[in-house]
């Protein structure tokens, strides 16, 4: 266990950590830095979770906290596979760090924490005493976030979802954080949306120099690594064989409408098996279920889905396409755009002109189309899209790869510049 913990904490020597990019989610954590309160990082792995908690750390550090106070525990390491069912034992590893540094612990950082059993009675019991200054916590399933834990540590977190790099987030990456500064680097910026269109948006893809080849091999062992650990094994699911086929056939049939009924049709299954399943995938970020939209919550229940996942790479990297489908895949980045700028309830309308995503934003509705290319046989079906008669939309925007236009109250946009405003 020692050997382990100093690796885990190379901050103990009081070097700082190098080479790390800024996250946007750093701002609302700092603010929050001095308050007692339990910081939760949720979000699928490989996210950036960990690099995070590197900057958390070298803020601290900064701020003349003594490094060999902080404490980061890695519970996916196999030296804690023995803790994983008492949560209790945790004490066994803070004291030993205490006793490797001769320093009391005062920031306690637990990565993965999913994987202790009762971690939150610790947690707890930890935050009512004052034991530590401050405690983080990562996980990879949003069940971390609810029934026990919930009630046990009500009022006594934050929580924030950590995702792979935004779209502004990598354009920062190149030194592109406005507008102005895209359209002077034009060719930079397109080749980057290329990429990452195909390749996706997890920080080690974007920042890494690794052939595409590497990237590919990469972005599977990611969607081994979420599928078996926070799906499979999580779930207890029994059946491996008929999990990998469904998430298979939802990340081909990528923003298709779909119902449970079908999908258990096509599966050769049932649908209770088919939403349990479509839960664990969401339960474990790499997918997203969204509905139709509709006032009627009977109507909901009966609701057609579409299927997104949290990063175009898994679905290049672990899904056997025939032809290309930039339709498809940029659709699945807009998705996933729409998330990182804050927009919520995102629904779809089937309705007379089929209006990709319906969203919220500060009390108003805000419609989408997603176009790759805007073209003179696809306009009209994209403008017709905008009529949806139930509700009132502020804003009508077609997002497209590099078009930009004003068409009466519709605005056509770039990605990368919709972004970045």
């Amino acid at each position: 266990m020692e050997k382990t913990l100093v690796q885990q904490n190379p901050q103990w020597s009081g070097n700082s950590f190098k080479g790390l990019e800024e996250r946007k989610v750093m701002k609302n954590l700092l603010d929050k830095q001095a308050l007692p309160h339990i910081q939760i990082l949720t979000g699928v792995r490989r996210c950036g979770k960990s690099t995070i908690f590197k900057l958390l750390m070298n803020d601290l550090m900064s701020s003349d906290v003594s490094p060999k106070s902080i404490l980061n525990v890695n519970l996916d390491a196999p030296v804690f596979i023995p803790f994983w069912e008492n949560a209790q034992r945790l004490r066994e590893i803070i004291e030993t760090a205490e006793q490797l540094t001769g320093t009391k612990v005062q920031y306690l950082f637990l990565d993965e924490i999913q994987q202790l059993k009762d971690w939150e009675v610790f947690v707890k019991s930890s935050y009512d005493t004052q034991t530590f200054k401050k405690i983080y916590i990562t996980g990879s399933n949003s069940n971390l976030l609810q029934n026990r834990f919930s009630s046990l540590l009500s009022g006594r977190y934050f929580a924030n979802e950590i995702r792979p790099f935004s779209i502004a987030e990598c354009l920062h990456s190149v030194g592109v954080d406005s507008p102005l500064e895209g359209y002077q680097n034009i060719p930079q910026v397109l080749h980057l949306m290329k990429s990452v269109v195909k390749n996706g948006t997890f920080p080690e893809i974007v920042l890494g120099k690794m052939s595409e080849e590497v990237k590919m091999e990469l972005l599977r062992s990611y969607f081994e690594s979420i599928v078996q650990k926070d799906c499979i094994i999580y779930n207890a699911v029994r059946d491996s064989h008929l999990f990998y086929k469904c998430v298979n056939y939802l990340l081909l049939n990528v923003g298709n409408r779909f119902s449970l009924q079908q999908l258990g049709k096509a599966m050769g299954n049932n649908e209770n098996t088919m939403s349990s399943y479509l839960d664990y995938l969401c339960d474990s970020y790499i997918c997203a279920d969204v509905r139709n939209f509709s006032f009627s919550q009977k109507e909901t229940k009966r609701s057609d889905h579409k299927c997104y996942c949290i990063d175009n790479g898994l679905i290049q990297a672990n899904t056997q396409r025939f032809t290309p489908d930039n339709g498809r895949f940029f659709e699945n980045l807009v998705f996933n755009e729409l998330v990182n700028k804050g927009y919520e309830n995102i629904s779809f309308d089937n309705g007379r002109g089929e209006c990709d995503f319906i969203a919220w934003k500060d009390g108003d509705v805000h419609a989408f189309q997603v176009c790759y290319e805007l073209t003179d046989e696809n306009r009209g079906r994209e403008l017709n899209g905008f009529s949806v008669p139930q509700i009132p939309i502020k804003t009508k925007t077609i997002i497209t790869f590099n078009q930009k236009e004003q068409i009466e109250d519709v605005r056509v946009a770039p990605l990368w510049e919709w972004a970045l405003v």
